[in-house]
């Protein structure tokens, strides 16, 4: 059976092949109706674009800061203000000297208390907040470094009232005041590593702090005047973005911590130091 087979598959094989080869195309070049539509036939001849594409990832292009956005080199000014929360730790020494006197009142009304109203008292507020302005002039040397010098200013007074049994009305209060100088390095951080907006830019603020005279704590209990020392009070980091700008006018938006060492060398039986750092937010104009 499977010869059959295969022999009838070799006979339609040769015969198929036979045919084929003697199937002729006509010699007359008389163009047919079939032989038209063949040509009429649109070859697409187009060639393929066999170039390889180069799909390396390349990287992005360093973003910088454009001529009209930079700061001019050359000397410029500048007045900032802003709220300062100063961690002052030795506000517990003037709110137990008030207690003290409170027990005083207090003891008084329980020795005698008939015809007299018990004495009320306020305590200090736990957080001291101050206004400081600052001024000062800023020598820009190169596109991302400048250097510059400054004085600046604070104040924040703290007042209560405690009543005694006669009902009378005593105001405690005290006063910090501060005269801060401080030198300082300006460095642009690159746009490419942190940036917001085109063409504005952060910048990092390192400050050096000396405490010039008249920086003092005055209260209902005495006073204590800061020594000015030579070497230094303390310093101060913030992080600056400049937000606004028109002609030669630039506006920073700050945000930094300070530390700030007041020592007093005179016997006024009230503080021998205490620190007036804390937290800054401050607005700079730079012109």
């Amino acid at each position: 059976m499977r010869n059959v087979v295969f022999f009838f598959l070799v006979f339609f094989g040769i015969a198929f092949s036979q045919d084929s080869s003697s199937v002729l195309l006509p010699q007359d070049s008389t163009t047919t109706p079939m032989d038209t539509a063949f040509k009429a036939t649109p070859i697409d001849t187009a060639i393929k674009d066999t170039t390889v594409k180069d799909t390396t990832l390349k990287p992005a292009p360093v973003e910088t800061a454009t001529d009209s956005t930079k700061i001019k080199s050359g000397l410029h000014f500048f007045v900032s203000a802003g709220a300062h929360f100063i961690t002052f730790k030795e506000r517990s020494t003037f709110q137990t000297l008030l207690v003290a006197r409170y027990n005083e009142y207090e003891k008084d009304y329980k020795n005698d208390s008939v015809g007299y109203t018990p004495p009320i008292k306020q305590d200090f507020e736990t957080v001291n907040l101050t206004f400081p302005i600052s001024a000062g002039i800023m020598w820009q040397f190169s596109d991302v470094h400048s250097l510059g010098l400054g004085v600046g200013f604070l104040y924040n007074t703290e007042s209560v009232i405690l009543t005694d049994k006669e009902d009378k009305i005593h105001n405690f209060k005290y006063t910090i005041q501060a005269f801060p100088a401080f030198a300082e390095y300006r460095l642009l951080i690159s746009p490419n590593l942190i940036s917001l907006r085109d063409n504005d830019y952060f910048s990092l603020f390192l400050r050096y702090y000396w405490l010039l005279p008249h920086t003092e704590i005055k209260s209902s209990w005495g006073k204590a005047k800061a020594d000015f020392e030579p070497k230094g009070s303390g310093y101060g980091i913030f992080l600056g973005y400049r937000f606004w700008e028109w002609m030669g006018l630039s506006v920073f938006g700050e945000m930094g911590l300070v530390s700030l060492d007041a020592k007093s060398s005179a016997e006024n039986g009230i503080l021998d130091s205490w620190n007036l750092g804390g937290i800054s937010i401050l607005i700079r104009a730079l012109f």
